[in-house]
């Protein structure tokens, strides 16, 4: 009895669990190279040849279905159309809006004080860096296929959709609001920069009077043909109170020469300024301007047709 018992003490002492450091540590390099058996981490030199060639073929032959995939998905594209458009695009042929500045993405909020460069430095910085790109030595293309427009005033025959039209920041922004004024931030009197968002083929349609798709009373003394209408306003009726009288540069709106974007070398979109001629000092102003075309379907909520910014005088 007593001999089976310090067998069993001797069997349990040798256990995993009673293991000193330095017999583990003997183990874990055995494990990494056994000399005995020749093994590197438990495979023999074959083993290891053996599993480097499966996985080589096997990742070699999954890079080359997908680079086979994607052959295939490249040859179905365009280059200077989109696969989708008209309804089947996402943004259904109802272009929304944007505005500049925005050196921040995470704010919409306008804010700086009059007659202070550095509290509205980032706004002008902003503007001139985007305006910079519709500079006349910048309107250029490998073809020279930009063309002067001014002496267009409906719209462009087809055939010439090809070629974009030169925007002539001189001739379509005034003078209130340029760079050497600084966009009217040193007098208070902002000038912000509304543009509508690019889709492919899309052509703007003027209202017809007497039918469904008459002008809009909010427009009527302000519209135009062949321009889609711009109109900013106050989004509550203290905003109405306190954005004061506003002036729009040009005063039609987003010409319909312009239209329609089709990827032309050297395009760039319309622009017209909003200057805020007198907006109320030290007041928070939600302002929401909106596109007027016939075809340009308005939703608040989606943000359809229009763009919202907060603006605040100090």
């Amino acid at each position: 009895m007593a001999s089976s018992a310090s067998t069993g003490v001797t069997a349990a002492s040798v256990g995993p669990q009673n293991q000193t450091i330095g017999q583990k540590f003997r183990d874990f390099g055995t494990f990494m190279y056994n000399s005995e058996e020749h093994t590197v981490l438990g495979r023999t030199a074959k083993s290891w040849g053996q599993i480097t060639l499966f996985y080589a073929i096997y990742y070699a032959c999954l890079s080359g279905f997908f680079i086979a995939l994607i052959a295939v998905f490249y040859q179905t594209l365009d280059w200077n159309f989109p696969k989708l458009s008209g309804p089947d695009s996402l943004l259904r042929q109802n272009p929304g809006m944007g505005f500049r500045p925005i050196p921040d993405v995470t704010t919409t909020l306008v804010r700086f004080v009059k007659g202070d460069p550095t509290s509205y430095s980032p706004y002008t910085d902003h503007m001139e860096a985007y305006l910079s790109y519709y500079e006349n030595e910048n309107q250029v293309t490998d073809t020279g296929v930009i063309v002067d427009c001014d002496a267009i005033n409906g719209r462009r025959p087809e055939s010439e959709w090809d070629k974009a039209c030169r925007f002539d920041l001189t001739q379509n922004l005034g003078a209130d609001c340029v760079k050497q004024q600084a966009f009217g931030f040193d007098d208070g009197l902002p000038c912000i920069l509304v543009k509508l968002n690019r889709i492919f083929d899309w052509m703007p349609q003027m209202y017809v009077n007497g039918s469904g798709s008459g002008i809009p009373s909010e427009i009527a003394d302000m519209y135009q043909n062949y321009y889609v209408t711009v109109k900013c306003t106050g989004e509550n009726p203290a905003d109405q109170d306190n954005i004061g009288p506003i002036t729009y540069y040009p005063a039609g709106g987003f010409h319909y020469k312009y239209f329609p974007f089709r990827n032309q070398q050297g395009y760039r979109s319309p622009l017209v300024f909003v200057r805020f001629e007198r907006p109320t000092p030290g007041v928070l102003i939600m302002v929401e301007c909106r596109a007027y075309a016939a075809n340009i379907q308005y939703d608040r909520l989606e943000h359809a047709g229009s763009v919202h910014f907060e603006l605040m005088v100090d």
